[in-house]
């Protein structure tokens, strides 16, 4: 499936910046079954392109002198082959990390009683396969209804299951935690969708989980596995180390966000 992607946010502020550096996560991650056929990120300032430690394509930049409107956009072509059953080609980055580390713990995917009650009576016997993983995601999406407003950045899974109330981040997170209390590797991915006729919104965010020696991609909100519709931005422990756009300022008072996704699937 080729997706075509527009995505821009723009900053305001009541008064301009001293200082500003930020740390992009907007190029798809170079995955076996996706490719990029163009892509473009255009900044403010000048961009610096590395790979993170977790193998994620990187930009920074910094601004010394920044105005108080800013825009940064993202205009990009992706062609993704479908996955069987969510599983993911084997990964031959070198900066890749171990699966073992997925299994830690973040402040934002920290286990609770709660959550834990809740896995063991979903999956008595353990998450062994990606059949597992669904039952455990509808599972999840029964106690915490998609609605947004309610959570930020900055909620926990345990934050928005005592809501009961979140959106594709707090599904990813709560999956997370659940899939490390019943001993399983997980690891949160933000990228793009198509979203169709879902209410997720065309930025979305799902799960890795490490079963029978591969990643199986399930997008939890939907209770699907991610395929062809899915772009993948980047990998990490939970949102912080995979967020698309993550940065400080010095001054800049009031900061206000407009952001526009949209993809769009052009069938091959």
């Amino acid at each position: 499936m080729r997706l075509i992607i527009h995505h821009t946010t723009q900053y305001h502020y009541r008064d301009a910046p001293k200082h500003m550096i930020q740390l992009l996560r907007l190029t798809p991650r170079l995955d076996a079954h996706q490719r990029v056929v163009e892509w473009r990120i255009k900044t403010p300032g000048k961009q610096i392109a590395f790979q993170d430690a977790f193998g994620n394509a990187s930009h920074s930049h910094v601004l010394h002198t920044p105005r108080a409107q800013l825009t940064l956009s993202v205009d990009g072509i992706v062609d993704i082959s479908p996955l069987a059953n969510g599983v993911l080609p084997q990964e031959s980055n070198l900066m890749s990390v171990p699966t073992l580390a997925y299994l830690v713990p973040t402040p934002l995917t920290a286990r609770f009683s709660a959550l834990d009650h809740l896995a063991q009576q979903a999956l008595p016997n353990g998450l062994h396969t990606g059949s597992d993983a669904l039952v455990l995601a509808n599972a999840i999406c029964l106690v915490i209804t998609y609605e947004s407003g309610n959570t930020d950045v900055t909620s926990t899974a345990s934050q928005a299951f005592e809501m009961g109330r979140g959106v594709c981040q707090d599904h990813a997170h709560v999956m997370i935690a659940a899939c490390r209390s019943l001993g399983v590797s997980a690891r949160y991915v933000s990228g793009y969708v198509d979203p169709g006729n879902s209410h997720a919104a065309a930025s979305h965010a799902w799960v890795d989980i490490w079963l029978q020696g591969s990643w199986v991609s399930v997008d939890v909100t939907n209770g699907i596995f991610a395929s062809d519709s899915h772009c993948r931005l980047a990998v990490g422990r939970d949102y912080l180390d995979a967020c698309p756009i993550r940065g400080m300022r010095e001054g800049g008072l009031v900061e206000e966000l407009d952001v526009l996704v949209t993809v769009q699937t052009l069938q091959q």
